[in-house]
């Protein structure tokens, strides 16, 4: 019994890169180690007499070559057939009479049941999430686009580390365009404007874009769904800090 990840590019090198960019601005926000260190999927569980191409061995998380484990058969039972299979290698007993093929359905067991109780733990997070956003909310935050379809697209959550899917239809748009430029999806929002006078703002939506977010709560009970918010008049920011600027030079003057 033995333990595999997805065989891809070696994680060497994705590891060098985030340790040399530690405490760069970047890695301040955890989308880039959150869509760095998350695996392809889960590593599964497997016996080596089946699988017959040695380079699906390898675990890509750990980066080893092999792996297994065993220490804890109190609470996987994977863990207490290494436990029988390691007690016959070193003769401490029987070599046990189990077949490849059903130990590799003890292995998919093991899996289903691996992957069952990730699954209860990731929507148990959310329940709980869900309730905050009902009790505290609306919450803001700044999020990063992560995948652009032609009428949505989903955003990971800075702040709170949860991923969402904004639809185009939900929000105060006048209208909107998906295109591909190169191999590159782009949605370009053109955002109906408060007052008939103005300009409708327009958004450009790529992957890795930053934007700005509310979490709301949905009439269903415990559902919460992410509003991107709309954009200001180009410049505003610049203005703001200007008068902050200003604000502190008066106030120094005052003080002398």
């Amino acid at each position: 019994m033995a333990q595999r990840g997805p065989h891809a590019s070696p994680p060497a090198a994705c590891a060098s890169s985030l340790w040399a960019a530690r405490g760069q601005a970047l890695l301040s926000a955890p989308c880039p180690a959150h869509t760095e260190t998350r695996p392809p999927q889960m590593a599964l569980y497997f016996c080596s007499g089946v699988l017959q191409d040695q380079a699906q061995f390898r675990h890509y998380a750990l980066n080893v070559p092999l792996y297994t484990h065993f220490t804890s058969p109190i609470r996987r039972f994977a863990d207490v057939l290494v436990h029988r299979l390691l007690a016959a290698a070193l003769g401490y007993r029987e070599q046990p009479e189990v077949e490849p093929h059903a130990l590799q359905k003890q292995a998919d067991h093991c899996n289903d049941r691996r992957m069952a109780s990730k699954r209860v733990q990731e929507l148990s997070a959310s329940l709980f999430f869900a309730v905050l956003v009902r009790e505290s909310g609306p919450l803001e935050s700044e999020a990063m686009v992560m995948g652009v379809l032609n009428q949505a697209f989903d955003v990971l959550v800075l702040r709170y580390g949860v991923q969402k899917r904004i639809y185009c239809n939900a929000l105060a748009l006048r209208s909107y365009h998906f295109q591909k430029v190169g191999k590159k999806p782009e949605l370009t929002l053109l955002w109906e404007p408060e007052d008939p006078e103005q300009e409708p703002a327009r958004q450009v939506i790529t992957v890795f874009s930053l934007v700005e977010v509310v979490l709301q709560a949905e009439a269903a009970v415990l559902k919460y769904s992410a509003i991107l918010k709309q954009p200001g008049p180009e410049g505003s920011l610049a203005l703001e800090v200007e008068d902050e600027e200003q604000e502190q030079e008066s106030h120094g003057a005052l003080e002398d």
